[in-house]
């Protein structure tokens, strides 16, 4: 197994975040192509990861102002001013537990630092709890912020992680 990549997203590479976003569409929000490149242009910071030639993992992510229609990011947005919203990020199955979404997220806490970006924020399913990405969260210093209901059935746990800069 190679050492894994982290480059930015090209157009390329929809095809395959797309199908990769689509194998855990229980856990994310569907995202097809059309979607996939609206997100690409409002994104601040979009990166893959390649392994063995390729596309395993991918994070995608925005900061304030954008025209987003996401209930999470626009809670974040009314909050904060100054942050980079996790929208989502997807691990391929089979490379799930190699350290790849520390990676990428690792990548995305220097690039925040290098643009003076304190916070780092994000959510995950509280109910149906998402247990995986609540270990994840939790391990990398994020906190919880508040609990939002969304719709009738789903709450969310709005995480932060402040850096320092």
């Amino acid at each position: 197994m190679s050492t894994p990549d982290v480059r930015p997203a090209m157009a390329d590479d929809f095809a395959a975040i797309e199908s990769l976003n689509h194998s855990v569409v229980d856990l994310t929000s569907p995202m097809d192509g059309e979607r996939l490149q609206q997100l690409h242009a409002m994104s601040s910071y979009h990166r893959v990861i390649d392994q063995d030639s390729q596309l395993v993992a991918f994070l995608l992510v925005l900061c304030p102002g954008c025209d987003y229609d996401s209930v999470n990011y626009q809670w974040f947005d009314q909050r904060y001013d100054d942050f980079a919203y996790i929208d989502r990020i997807v691990v391929r199955d089979c490379s799930r537990g190699l350290g790849l979404g520390t990676i990428l997220y690792e990548d995305l806490f220097a690039w925040a630092i290098n643009q003076k970006i304190r916070n780092i924020v994000c959510e995950y399913n509280a109910e149906p709890l998402n247990e995986a990405s609540r270990k994840f969260h939790k391990a990398l210093g994020f906190q919880e912020v508040s609990l939002e209901m969304i719709g009738q059935a789903k709450r969310v746990s709005m995480q932060l992680k402040a850096l320092s800069v």
